[in-house]
């Protein structure tokens, strides 16, 4: 298991998007990943075009619906009246290369590893944008990273931490973190939770490293969402 993390962290950053013949979905890859592919759909093309074309055009449409290479239930109405799904747990996350699950009131810690591929010393400087909803609305959330500024070595790594404070006050959620507003009637709307799920999303700019923004998608759960179930039995119901 840690020669494979080794092989695919000796390889490079994933900056490469294209159509993955092995899973048939379009996803980010490394240069020699990228370039397998490319190879093989060449020889797919060659000995059956219409069988390679039809698979290119599924994943595509895939992408279109969803996310990169998933549709993280984009299509959740469409099939919630048939298998009684609940489509307030499905989070329709749209060209996101981090994703992070959260709720309410929490802070999550996003690890961000950075690859030098090449022999020379890179100076790398990271701006965060502030996160929105995808129609734009502005959250203000706290947000910022670990270091700001650093030097990535030569064929090195840097590892980077982006922390958020998921405060749901501006999407009519739950989850404030200032306890003096906990026993205020005047803020219902902080105290409830969420009725569905809600996908906050910033870009990460790393000058100096990336040819281009890392979009940073986190998914808001409602607090039923996943949650542990605890079993009450006495046996007077048998």
């Amino acid at each position: 298991m840690h020669s494979q993390q080794y092989s695919r962290q000796a390889r490079g950053p994933e900056m490469f998007y294209g159509y993955c013949h092995d899973s048939r979905q379009m996803r980010l890859m490394d240069y020699t990943d990228y370039m397998q592919n490319m190879q093989t759909g060449y020889s797919n093309l060659y000995n059956n075009p219409a069988g390679s074309m039809q698979s290119m055009v599924e994943a595509l449409s895939g992408t279109r619906r969803g996310s990169r290479g998933k549709d993280h239930g984009c299509g959740c109405g469409s099939r919630c009246g048939d298998h009684h799904e609940d489509c307030s747990c499905d989070c329709c996350i749209r060209c996101a290369d981090v994703v992070e699950y959260a709720r309410c009131g929490e802070v999550r810690r996003i690890p961000i590893t950075f690859d030098n591929d090449t022999r020379r010393e890179r100076d790398v400087t990271l701006e965060l944008g502030s996160f929105t909803t995808e129609s734009g609305q502005q959250l203000g959330w706290q947000a910022s990273v670990s270091t700001p500024e650093f030097k990535l070595p030569p064929c090195g790594e840097m590892t980077v931490l982006v922390s958020v404070n998921v405060d749901c006050g501006r999407l009519g959620g739950g989850g404030s973190t200032n306890p003096d507003q906990s026993n205020n009637p005047d803020q219902p709307n902080r105290l409830a939770g969420l009725d569905r799920c809600t996908v906050a999303y910033a870009t990460l700019r790393a000058e100096g490293c990336m040819i281009r923004p890392i979009v940073i998608a986190i998914a808001i759960l409602p607090e039923h969402c996943a949650s542990h179930k605890a079993g009450c039995g006495c046996g007077c119901c048998n």
